[in-house]
């Protein structure tokens, strides 16, 4: 199945027929079957279009407002001259997936807040009962974190109308991103990174103790990085196997689930990202 905006080029009252300029740049028939909305059809009226086949208009109807991530005013002058452009962002649609993403970096900034003073000195308690400060700074507030910025990366693709997979590679993510707005990120991380002379800390505990990690946070991307590794992402989906608090070598445990943040620069760093709302003319 697929789903795309177009806008419709033609429409045939009589016949009940028309044709759709879709945003792929193919053009696709469809007819007052295949139409769902209650207005009629209109000339350049922007529409959704599904096709359950993957080729041919299934489902038709005028576009959502909140399916738009802009809203694009254009003026001309007497003789045809484009005299005013702008794009105004709508409130809508995309526009909640970053919405979103500020509330889960603030879930997690609030957690870890009321219990970053809890000292972790290992966590053999796991092998009788339960440990609730790992799990809430080696689980609930990575999980957090790293779904705001997955969903923050997803918000500007889609604003882009670059797609993406639905699967939770950040690396991928940021490799799609429009050369500006990920220049940018790259930017805003080295100026906090430097300016603020932030301390990226990652603390990881098993049944001896507790040491601190030696990671890479010199670039953005060494940082999207960090969070993939450490499990900030898929941790969410982790079976009883791929917890452990042994050192081991063996691919089937994974000491990452048992990582945590342990300086507040990564949430002041969160929301200085998030912060960020790229200018539409990036995305051309």
């Amino acid at each position: 199945m697929k789903e795309f905006t177009g806008k419709i080029q033609s429409w045939d009252e009589v016949a009940q027929q028309g044709m759709i300029e879709g945003e792929d740049g193919s053009v696709y028939p469809f007819t007052a079957k295949e139409w769902k909305d209650q207005d009629q059809p209109e000339i350049h009226g922007g529409v959704l279009v599904i096709c359950r086949n993957g080729r041919d208009a299934s489902e038709v109807e005028y576009l959502g407002i909140e399916h738009m991530p802009f809203l694009k005013i254009t003026t001309h002058s007497q003789d045809g001259q484009v005299q005013t452009f702008s794009r105004t962002r709508l409130v809508g649609g995309p526009w909640r997936m970053r919405s979103d993403a500020l509330a889960w970096m603030e879930v997690a900034k609030v957690i870890h807040s009321q219990v970053s003073h809890f000292e972790i000195e290992d966590i053999s308690a796991l092998l009788v009962g339960e440990h609730l400060p790992i799990s809430l700074r080696g689980s609930v507030i990575k999980y957090c974190y790293g779904i705001s910025i997955e969903l923050y990366l997803k918000w500007i693709l889609t604003e882009a109308r670059i797609s993406y997979r639905t699967d939770h590679q950040l690396l991928q993510l940021i490799g799609k991103l429009p050369a500006p707005v990920l220049a940018k990120l790259r930017s805003i991380y080295s100026e906090y990174l430097n300016g603020y002379n932030a301390e990226f800390k990652m603390m990881e505990a098993d049944k001896d103790g507790v040491e601190e990690l030696e990671l890479d946070w010199s670039t953005f991307d060494a940082f999207i990085g960090n969070l993939v590794k450490q499990k900030f992402i898929v941790g969410r989906y982790a079976t009883p196997s791929e917890y452990s608090f042994f050192q081991s070598l063996s691919t089937q445990r994974s000491r990452e689930m048992n990582s945590y943040m342990d300086s507040d620069n990564f949430f002041d760093l969160g929301e200085r990202i998030l912060a960020y709302k790229p200018d539409p003319s990036d995305y051309e």
